[in-house]
């Protein structure tokens, strides 16, 4: 395996633009475990201010503010000279008035310190709902590690979407991205996740152990603090049937019939698995295409080495990959990126398509071998006009197609998509 202590992630390259946040709170969400607090840390670390980290669900942070309500503008007084003075709050999400307090510490320190707030579940959700803090954050994701994290290499991610639009382009920039350690970390990857902790490890004993351990963390307890769900149990058993489910579309009736409930719980139990960062959703893309598919969505989960299917494993590690990308463009303020797929009523369909302002941008098709473009993808590349690239997990090399199409190795594509 790769040596890959400290790791470096890509999230570090923008999210402290100063043109997109000096002057706004950071807010860094995404799933329990995936290196949130080590890269807070590294970062207070890396700006000689290590004291400033502040976990609130240590006691001590808790009973000091509750002492003093002006104690974090104390610490800032203490530490400003002349820049704004980094600061972390991690999980301040879990105490009651956790808006008030970080309304009131933006409104009168703003220009004296850089604040970056961490957290996973209830932090994420309030980026989907009005509130008191709109206007003065901005919202970043941090995901399960990407291949380039992994072989500690970032010269090939890119940096907008134009290269999409010229599949040559593409096709030339995944050529210069073929690396021995790109293919060796992607097995790894495949293997243990992309989770830091059983990734660094690299242990299959210590992989399974942490996974029920994972589960049971999310099931139990994230679920109990995000959610009224009393069926604990039910739901655990949906959590076990899902990996069943990536890939296809998923059809919520079959689940009410498998677990003895109603659609409606259905729909809340993935909504709240959704929440807690266990799962999420692909819509399907629509606009355009006769007798599309238009409700049934695709489910994947963040940690795909919980599949034990080796070609539903390497789809949902691309899905998690190209969400990853979009996320990071949005992010950087290039435009409103999402990942869909396409299917239509006659069954043909494309795993995946990049969504930039409601206008698809370029195709893809996950493969674990062949060479061969899928007839889907030609289908819908000849329909939309624009490229279409099948990424296969064991090809070695890059292959243009007539018409625009393109076949591309899993690791040269992951390299560039960070």
């Amino acid at each position: 395996m790769c040596k890959m202590v400290p790791m470096e992630r890509l999230v570090g390259k923008y999210i402290f633009d100063p043109e997109m946040t000096a002057d706004k709170m950071i807010f860094l969400t995404g799933p329990r475990q995936v290196g949130k607090t080590t890269f807070a840390r590294m970062w207070l670390e890396s700006a000689g201010s290590k004291e400033t980290y502040f976990n609130w669900d240590d006691p001590s942070v808790v009973i000091e503010y509750k002492r003093n309500p002006l104690y974090f503008r104390n610490v800032i007084n203490e530490k400003v000279k002349n820049k704004p003075v980094p600061l972390v709050f991690d999980e301040i999400h879990k105490h009651t008035a956790w808006r008030d307090i970080l309304k009131g510490l933006y409104d009168t320190n703003r220009e004296r310190m850089r604040l970056l707030v961490t957290g996973s579940s209830r932090l994420g959700f309030v980026r989907k709902s009005g509130d008191s803090l709109v206007g003065r954050y901005f919202s970043y994701q941090m995901f399960p590690l990407g291949l380039p994290e992994v072989v500690g290499n970032f010269s090939h991610v890119l940096q907008d979407d134009r290269p999409f639009a010229d599949g040559e382009l593409l096709a030339r920039l995944a050529r210069e991205a073929d690396t021995k350690t790109a293919v060796e970390g992607l097995e790894q990857l495949l293997k243990f996740g992309g989770f830091p902790e059983p990734f660094l490890k690299g242990s299959d004993r210590f992989h399974r152990r942490w996974q029920n351990d994972y589960k049971a963390l999310l099931t139990k307890e994230e679920v109990r603090d995000f959610s009224r769900i009393q069926d604990i149990k039910g739901l655990e058993t949906m959590v076990e049937i899902l990996p069943t489910k990536v890939g296809s579309n998923l059809s919520i009736p079959s689940l009410v019939d498998v677990l003895n409930v109603s659609h409606k719980t259905i729909t809340n139990w993935i909504e709240v698995l959704k929440g807690v960062y266990l799962v999420f959703t692909i819509a399907p893309w629509h606009r355009n295409i006769k007798r599309s598919i238009v409700k049934e969505k695709k489910l994947y989960f963040f940690e795909w080495s919980l599949l034990s299917d080796s070609g539903s494993r390497f789809e949902n590690l691309l899905a998690v990959s190209l969400l990853r990308m979009a996320a990071r463009f949005t992010e950087i303020g290039i435009g409103n990126f999402e990942v869909c797929y396409i299917r239509d009523k006659e069954k043909r369909e494309v795993d995946f398509v990049l969504v930039k302002d409601n206008e698809p941008v370029a195709l893809f098709e996950a493969k674990e071998s062949g060479t061969n473009i899928s007839k889907p993808g030609s289908f819908y590349r000849k329909k939309l006009n624009i490229p279409m690239f099948q990424i296969v997990h064991k090809a070695r090399k890059v292959e243009a197609f007539p018409e625009n199409c393109f076949v591309i190795p899993a690791s040269n594509f992951l390299m560039l998509t960070g």
